[in-house]
């Protein structure tokens, strides 16, 4: 099916009660659909299924998800746009309230209560969202990330362009990243990556290992190169690590790895405990994971992270910025902001 078939079942689809999505995998030209015929819930515990996932935050597990019942896919062709600059609305309390949270955190970070954490905030833009606009911009602006937009009526609207795979697991082999640290992009692509950065970087890579090491033997691990890699307006610092496996526990392994230290804290309870204190912010389905489970070799999961849900005001943003000792009140309340502009150039 082409681009106009897409636009077509795309608004069939808004105007019936039932549950779909719609999704381009990194660097592919190809958009698929799952949809329901009905309005149904379906949840699995072990992921022993095929279709697309998608979990919240704090309760991965169960995870809503569509079956691979009714599948359709579209090629497409990325069309002319260029996104204006976008200003990102701020406001004095909001901003009070996240250098607040960043400072408690740097305490407790202080006072060896945690090395790292991540903390968040949601941003509404109440401008108008025409959502196929949307998305079609989305596939446009930012061909290296997976793109999505999840409906369902009892499990909300959601949108997004992430940069970060949780886990692929293709032919026996496992692949995942350790992605951490933000700078805007630029033309010339040269970056001063700082001592912040690094550190934070190098400890979502050590965590990862160690997380991998619980459930393969450490010469089947390999760890790439640290390499930047760039995310639509941004760039951050990435490893990629690979795994030779004949076969992978799906719900021991999303245990394992989620959440990320990428999107939750190192030591991770002590991070999760820390959120759950201080930051005041049901993050749903954001830092949750989501993907395609097509069979026991065709799995591609992704955190999900530059998304947004809509709601009948507009566009909820979620975004957030990861915290060490020598992090900046000001300039992660900046990254927020820049963070936020990967969806509002969208629309």
């Amino acid at each position: 099916m082409n681009k106009s078939d897409l636009k077509e079942v795309f608004q069939q689809f808004l105007s019936g009660d039932q549950a779909f999505v719609f999704y381009r995998l990194p660097n592919s030209k190809r958009v698929h659909c799952y949809y329901q015929k009905d309005a149904e819930l379906n949840k699995t515990n072990d992921l022993k299924t095929k279709g697309f996932v998608i979990s919240t935050f704090e309760k991965p597990l169960p995870a809503a998800f569509i079956p691979d019942h009714n599948h359709l896919q579209f090629e497409y062709e990325i069309e002319d746009f260029e996104p204006a600059s976008v200003a990102v609305f701020s406001d004095s309390e909001s901003k009070k309230i996240f250098i607040n949270i960043v400072n408690r955190t740097k305490n407790a970070i202080a006072s060896d209560r945690l090395k790292k954490l991540v903390v968040a905030r949601n941003i509404l833009s109440k401008k108008p969202v025409d959502v196929l606009r949307m998305f079609n911009h989305l596939l446009t602006l930012y061909p290296n990330a997976m793109v999505y937009f999840w409906h369902h009526p009892k499990a909300e609207t959601w949108v997004g362009a992430t940069p970060e795979q949780l886990f692929s697991f293709h032919s026996g082999k496992l692949t995942t990243m350790a992605l951490a640290g933000t700078l805007p992009h630029n033309e010339e692509e040269q970056y001063q990556w700082g001592k912040k950065e690094k550190t934070e970087q190098a400890w979502v890579r050590e965590t990862l290992y160690k997380d991998l090491m619980y459930l393969f033997p450490s010469a089947h691990i390999e760890c790439s190169e640290t390499f930047t890699r760039r995310a639509g307006n941004l760039v951050h610092l990435c490893n990629e690590l690979t795994v030779e496996t004949l076969k992978v526990n799906l719900a021991e392994l999303v245990n394992r790895l989620h959440p990320t230290p990428a999107v939750g804290g190192i030591p991770v309870d002590k991070g999760l405990q820390f959120l759950a204190e201080n930051e005041n912010l049901d993050r749903a389905y954001y830092a949750g994971f989501f993907g395609p489970i097509l069979g026991d070799d065709q799995i591609d999961l992704f955190v999900n992270l530059r998304c947004g849900q809509i709601v009948p005001k507009g566009l909820l943003l979620y975004v957030g910025a990861g915290i060490t000792y020598d992090s900046d009140p000001e300039k992660e309340w900046e990254e927020t902001q820049n963070k936020a502009k990967t969806l509002l150039a969208a629309l």
